[in-house]
């Protein structure tokens, strides 16, 4: 998986858990705001009611020592459904199916407010309000009673699951389309950087492999001279080799440090006419040293002599330099290489083992190569044919692939047209 992939898998999966967790959070506040209202709604029907029944008993004669029973008559008569009568433990009435332990309760000294607490029994949820009273004759001693209204929220917790599950699937189905969709913008977003970030793989790697070829001929000859006894002859045609050679690398250094723009289609380069047989002649000195550590020889052909064509000299000797190293890794000791030229066209030829059919327009991208095993012991990265189609692009050329497996591969610059 890419970076790109990675980074829209991390971003998708981030707002996917974030909007469950704020579906959640919004279904959780709602089901407590329901409860609290619920909770007020409870505690002002039990004071109200209270406050009636204390009215009601505070307003009849009564015998001085209360009868529980006169106090339950009035609560049965005052109080809503639901409710309970409790003195200390006992328990005088009771309107709900349940059983409470009102002596656990808590109850706070100089609080007006009923506690209010939520209870579980079975699958029945339940909102239970207690308030603790006092009651009897104004300057005798009071009783205390305990009064208990009991709501049952089961249904809260029931559409508040099945609300969740709603929200859920809502949100999964939301967090998916905007996971694509953020997907499908971060891919659309970052494609100019990856062909940006492409293009500069491409020429790092083509700088490097097009300054190993011009160091690996003047590495031969400066061993020749440093090992081998040579004539004053030729010496001086070895050093000025070297010479023409480490300034066509620093003019082919400074081309790299431009070739960004081989990438680009606005690119634009500064041609001059140049003879066939000078360009050819640059080209076979600097591949003259592989071809005889190789024992390969390279023939010309073609209608080449008296050709001129409107090149930059740099790039289109790297072009021919560039098919004739693959040749060499193609070819057999002994076998031959031709380099042609006619009007139209420029080629480079092999017999060497040839490219499989399939593999024809692969070989055209950086960094493949059809034998990745000989490639890599000899130091191809498989940037040469890409390079070269570019350099053929920035003419307005094409390059053009003809090849049998066993019997060789013939390519060729194009010029326009053809």
């Amino acid at each position: 998986m890419d970076m790109i992939k990675k980074i829209a898998l991390t971003a998708s999966t981030m707002l996917f858990v974030l909007t469950q967790i704020f579906s959640l959070y919004v279904i959780f506040t709602g089901h407590r705001q329901k409860i609290k209202l619920i909770e007020s709604y409870g505690e002002k029907i039990l004071s109200t009611s209270i406050s009636d029944f204390s009215s009601k008993l505070f307003k009849m004669n009564y015998e001085n020592n209360m009868q529980d029973r006169v106090v339950t008559y009035y609560f049965r008569e005052n109080m809503p459904e639901g409710s309970a009568l409790y003195k200390g433990k006992e328990e005088l009435y009771n309107s709900t199916p349940y059983d409470f332990e009102v002596d656990k309760v808590k109850f706070y000294e100089n609080s007006s407010r009923p506690v209010c607490r939520q209870e579980k029994i079975s699958d029945t949820y339940l909102l239970v309000l207690i308030s603790k009273q006092e009651l009897g004759r104004i300057g005798e001693k009071s009783q205390s009673y305990v009064f208990l209204y009991v709501i049952d929220i089961t249904y809260i917790f029931k559409e508040s699951a099945a609300l969740a599950f709603r929200e859920i699937l809502i949100s999964v189905f939301a967090s998916l389309t905007l996971a694509l969709l953020l997907i499908f913008l971060i891919k659309k977003i970052t494609r100019p950087l990856q062909a940006v970030n492409e293009a500069q793989r491409q020429l790092i790697g083509s700088m490097s492999h097009e300054l190993k070829t011009p160091l690996t001929a003047m590495k031969g000859y400066s061993e020749t001279l440093l090992n081998v006894k040579l004539s004053r002859e030729q010496e001086g045609k070895a050093l000025d080799y070297i010479n023409r050679e480490s300034g066509r690398l620093s003019r082919l250094t400074e081309k790299m440090m431009e070739l960004t723009s081989l990438y680009e289609p606005e690119c634009r380069i500064v041609t001059k006419k140049i003879a066939i047989e000078t360009l050819f002649m640059a080209v076979e000195e600097n591949v003259t040293y592989r071809l005889e550590e190789k024992h390969i020889k390279l023939k010309r052909e073609g209608n080449y002599k008296g050709q001129e064509k409107e090149l930059d000299a740099d790039l289109a000797t790297s072009f021919l330099i560039n098919l004739i190293n693959n040749s060499i890794m193609a070819s057999e000791p002994g076998s031959h290489i031709y380099l042609g030229a006619d009007e139209q066209s420029l080629w480079v030829r092999d017999e060497g083992c040839g490219i499989p059919p399939q593999e024809v327009d692969k070989v055209r991208k950086a960094f493949y190569r059809v034998d990745k095993s000989r490639s890599r012991k000899s130091g191809n990265m498989g940037l040469g044919l890409a390079l070269c189609e570019q350099i053929a692009a920035v003419h307005h050329a094409s390059m053009k692939i003809e090849s049998q497996v066993g019997k060789g591969t013939k390519i060729s610059w194009m010029e326009k047209g053809e």
